[in-house]
């Protein structure tokens, strides 16, 4: 599912310390709080929960490459105001999670952070249905995960999603000279695979991945309910920024629908 020889290529040379190194998660702030757990090699991870109604959906969420505490506060606030509990992953290396940042790890961590937060619907009785989302980097992990146990969830929500690894990378400013050629993530191949709804929210002028080039990625959804929505803003870090009432709005009919909920009727004026 993923090229392994690229990652250690990727791994070897620091490249996520690298693309993380404007990261800033220190503490979860409230109403956020902490959920721990472990991994394979004993490390202890962290995942930040802001808690909505149980029945309500629960939206499992991998952070981007340049996620701080305030994008990540401005998110989970907003899906609250909309009665969506977010989970939110602090990848090995980052926030409270030991270990050391390697895309290796991230993958790793992806399974575990998974299943800690499904445990912790089950002891806590919320049956809500699960929302897998990512935004940049964290798309090819939500992606990775929503084909492993599309079963389970109910859709996939990619923002600032990107077509080719290797020009995600170079737009970031990383060299890949010594990385193999060929797909690093293989995302097109994983969406492929996944068969429920994708809701992508892409920025016009994202400076790293344009409208065309990621409608690629969009094409092999296998979905007719898959959405591709263009949001007004500046650049993907721009985007994380400005999470307000339209973009929320978008998200809660468009999970919404899939849940078989509708929105309410609006009255037609008297005159």
């Amino acid at each position: 599912m993923v090229a392994i020889d690229a990652l250690r290529a990727l791994d070897e040379a620091g490249v996520a310390e690298s693309l993380f190194s404007s990261a800033r998660l220190e503490k979860a702030l409230p109403p956020a709080f902490i959920l721990e757990f472990g991994d394979k090699t004993g490390n202890r991870l962290c995942a930040r929960i802001y808690e909505a109604a149980g029945d309500n959906p629960h939206v499992f969420y991998l952070p981007a490459e340049f996620d701080t505490d305030d994008t990540l506060h401005l998110l989970g606030t907003g899906l609250l105001a909309i009665g969506f509990s977010m989970i939110a992953l602090e990848y090995p290396g980052v926030g409270k999670s030991q270990g050391r940042l390697t895309f290796q790890g991230m993958f790793q961590a992806i399974a575990p952070f998974y299943d800690a937060a499904r445990l912790w619907m089950k002891e806590q009785g919320r049956d809500g249905p699960v929302v897998l989302m990512g935004r940049s980097l964290g798309c090819v992990m939500a992606l990775h995960q929503a084909v492993n146990r599309q079963d389970e969830c109910l859709c996939l929500i990619m923002e600032s999603a990107f077509d080719s690894g290797q020009v995600f990378l170079e737009r970031s400013g990383i060299e890949t000279s010594s990385v193999p050629k060929g797909p690093i993530f293989e995302n097109r191949n994983k969406m492929k695979q996944f068969k429920k709804p994708v809701l992508f929210i892409h920025s016009p002028r994202d400076t790293v991945q344009s409208l065309t080039e990621v409608e690629w990625l969009v094409a092999e959804s296998r979905s007719k309910a898959t959405q591709f929505q263009i949001a007004p803003s500046g650049t993907r870090q721009e985007l994380a920024n400005q999470v307000g009432e339209l973009y929320l709005e978008v998200v809660q009919q468009w999970v919404n629908l899939r849940r078989g909920v509708r929105p309410p009727r609006k009255r037609r004026p008297i005159f």
